[in-house]
């Protein structure tokens, strides 16, 4: 049964609002925008063979390659003094884990839950312009692995040392 084969309340789709973000298990207000990526690398194994058609995939190498955070000013503040704390002194120090669920009331279906672990902060960028818009951070997250409602792009299987 897909997604969308599920019973709504009132017919709500997932939105901003439908986000909870924690940052090692504390909830976390002030987040204005999250993207990331993850790929894996997998090469086309070609050997002698007469027709030429190739044999396999090689296993790959697994990345997150881009994972970026915009705070509102005044929460990357408590975002960078939790850090703090963790790194004993630098931020830039700290791992932490990172918990973003999207959680609406729909009957039959668990919230989608993504985890980033570990963490840690390797570029800010501090943005100030005249205007109406609110002031931002955003910072620059290196992550070694995502599980998306604990699913994986990267192999379990070699993971456990078989």
């Amino acid at each position: 049964m897909s997604l969308v084969d599920f019973v709504r309340v009132n017919n709500t789709r997932y939105s901003w609002n439908s986000t909870r973000f924690l940052v090692e298990g504390a909830p976390t207000k002030g987040l204005v925008a999250l993207d990331y990526s993850q790929k894996r690398e997998r090469k086309t194994v070609y050997g002698a063979q007469q027709d030429g058609t190739p044999l396999g995939f090689t296993a790959g190498k697994y990345s997150v390659d881009s994972m970026t955070m915009k705070f509102l000013k005044e929460w990357s503040q408590t975002f960078t003094d939790v850090l703090t704390a963790i790194g004993l002194g630098s931020y830039g120090d700290a791992e932490f884990t990172f918990l973003c669920q999207v959680v609406e009331p729909i009957l039959g279906s668990p919230p989608i839950t993504v985890v980033g672990s570990p963490c840690v902060v390797v570029g800010k960028k501090d943005s100030y312009e005249e205007g109406v818009d609110e002031l931002v951070d955003e910072f620059e997250i290196l992550c070694l692995q995502l599980t998306e409602n604990g699913k994986t792009l990267w192999s379990k299987v070699r993971g456990i040392g078989i």
